[in-house]
């Protein structure tokens, strides 16, 4: 290794070494070094309000750490870096915009913006809960090496794909600017955005659970998403098609999406009943979520 490059692994404070159980070096003393600061093997409770504010603490600083971690050894020798992130929702945009735009594309305003932001909420959507349904046995090692908020590994998931997001909104700015399409409600889509990352999370705690019971739930997820992806007015529209709207209403991805190309696309205010499914579908995600992955977690070391 040239000492540029060496260098450059130290500026990122990426150490290389891997322990034997496949952890990274660095990674594995910043855990321990905040969990040895997690006094009595601090968990979450109920009645201890300050405990619990020590824990989201601890889940928060653990989710970055664990983040940054992952984006560095994934982007670690590439050529294009962060230009990857961009490939995949570019590639499949420029696809369906080709096949779609004179034919379910004719109908609908501002196609290009409108068939792009579908595109990336339904990517983020899908990778953050793919890469969940993984993330216990795939962080197998640590979990059994050393305790810390096993939330922060879905944590981590979000964080890194919300990354990713942002770079593809960029992107969305620049189609948006090119078809003299921006809308001054793209501000209040982070706002939307914050209710996604915590809808995901919720998902993600889910399924990050079961998963580590049934392994076969990562092929079922995969090919349920498959099937969301075709359901979800993602390059076509609703309307008039009564029978894919009432299936639509109990998807909640369609309230994510429908909320955001309002906001971003036709700067409109979104109607009250989408933001109370968007509300509902959140709580009930983070509800579900927390408490199934606090029922299971204790046992995740014994699964994998």
């Amino acid at each position: 290794m040239t000492v540029w490059r060496r260098n450059y692994h130290l500026s990122l404070g990426l150490a290389m070494t891997v322990r034997k159980d496949g952890i990274p070096t660095v990674v594995f003393r910043q855990l321990a070094d905040y969990s040895l600061g997690m006094t009595g093997g601090e968990k979450w409770r109920k009645s201890n309000f300050m405990l619990n504010i020590q824990y989201l603490k601890h889940f928060f600083r653990l989710s970055w750490i664990l983040a940054k971690m992952k984006f560095k050894l994934k982007n670690e020798g590439s050529y294009l870096g962060v230009l990857w992130y961009l490939l995949n929702p570019l590639l499949t945009f420029l696809l369906l915009f080709f096949i779609f735009h004179d034919r379910l594309g004719r109908e609908i305003e501002k196609y290009p913006l409108y068939l792009f932001l579908g595109i990336i909420m339904f990517n983020f959507f899908q990778q953050v809960t793919s890469e969940s349904s993984w993330a216990i046995k795939e962080n197998a090692g640590l979990i059994k090496s050393i305790a810390f908020p096993r939330e922060a590994l879905i944590g981590a998931i979000v964080i890194n794909n919300l990354f990713s997001h942002l770079i593809e909104l960029v992107v969305f700015l620049a189609i948006a600017i090119i078809f003299k399409g921006l809308a001054v409600g793209v501000i209040f889509y982070f706002i939307l955005l914050l209710f996604f990352c915590i809808f995901n999370f919720g998902v993600g705690l889910f399924l990050a659970s079961i998963s580590a019971y049934f392994t076969d739930l990562q092929n079922i997820w995969s090919f349920f998403v498959r099937l969301l992806w075709f359901g979800t007015p993602i390059f076509y529209i609703i309307a008039g098609q009564n029978r894919l709207f009432t299936i639509n209403l109990f998807n909640p991805m369609y309230y994510f999406i429908e909320i955001g190309r309002n906001l971003a696309v036709y700067d409109q205010l979104p109607a009250l009943w989408l933001i109370a499914g968007l509300a509902g579908f959140t709580l009930a995600s983070l509800i579900v979520g927390f408490f199934t992955f606090q029922k299971l977690k204790n046992k995740f070391a014994e699964m994998i």
